[in-house]
């Protein structure tokens, strides 16, 4: 893995915008993206940069990889964001929800290798709770996918609330045979809900709108097949 430079921006309700950038930041290391010292002579925290500001929508690139990107506020997951590949990109994509800023709220990405075969599903809940749920394939079979900041299942973390809003990224493409997406299955099994996986190296992932009730026991996984 390579050390690289991340960019990019999020936008404010207003329409002004918070240029961010990182070089030399390891693939495979998530890190807190600051502000862009070009434009901002020192770089900061996002909140620290914009106290006040409502975040709406934003891009974050990395030139290889990217497998998700958050705001985060004194540990709570407050928004994910669509990530993309330097030079791929879509329509620009709102935040999971919008996030009014305070001192000390951080912006955190994970940037990855070409090959690193990371399977990130971000989610939104009905109830105002954003999560995000990892896995990393290694071959043909099952991959659950489990909370990426307490390692639980998707029904002990969320259980008693809608999934509404969601996406995925992973670079498998066709490798993943489970409908081309994350499951969400349910205590028995069964399908009860699937989220479609984006290649960021590709296309940038869209937002997903779903309805998706979490009880005990659900699981979210991957299938592969190789």
């Amino acid at each position: 893995m390579a050390n690289v430079t991340v960019c990019g921006y999020l936008r404010t309700n207003t329409g002004d915008q918070i240029p961010l950038r990182a070089d030399s930041q390891a693939e495979g290391t998530e890190f807190t993206l600051q502000t862009d010292t070009n434009l901002t002579t020192v770089a900061q925290n996002i909140g620290n940069y914009k106290p006040g500001a409502t975040i709406v929508s934003g891009e974050i690139f990395s030139p290889n990889g990217i497998s998700y990107a958050y705001i985060l506020r004194q540990g709570v997951i407050m928004s994910w964001l669509s990530v993309n590949v330097s030079g791929v990109t879509n329509k620009e994509q709102m935040s999971s929800r919008p996030v009014v800023m305070r001192p000390g709220d951080t912006l955190r990405v994970l940037p990855m290798a070409a090959a690193s075969r990371n399977f990130a599903l971000c989610v939104s809940t009905s109830s105002g709770v954003d999560r995000i749920f990892v896995g990393t394939p290694s071959g043909s079979g099952t991959t659950n996918l489990l909370d990426l900041q307490d390692s639980t299942s998707i029904g002990d973390t969320l259980q008693g609330t809608t999934i509404t809003q969601a996406i995925a990224t992973s670079v498998d493409g066709s490798k993943i045979v489970s409908s081309g997406s994350a499951w969400i299955r349910n205590a028995s099994g069964q399908l009860a809900g699937a989220v479609p996986a984006s290649n960021p190296i590709k296309v940038e992932a869209l937002v997903s709108m779903v309805n998706i009730p979490i009880a005990l026991n659900f699981t979210a996984s991957v299938v592969t097949n190789a």
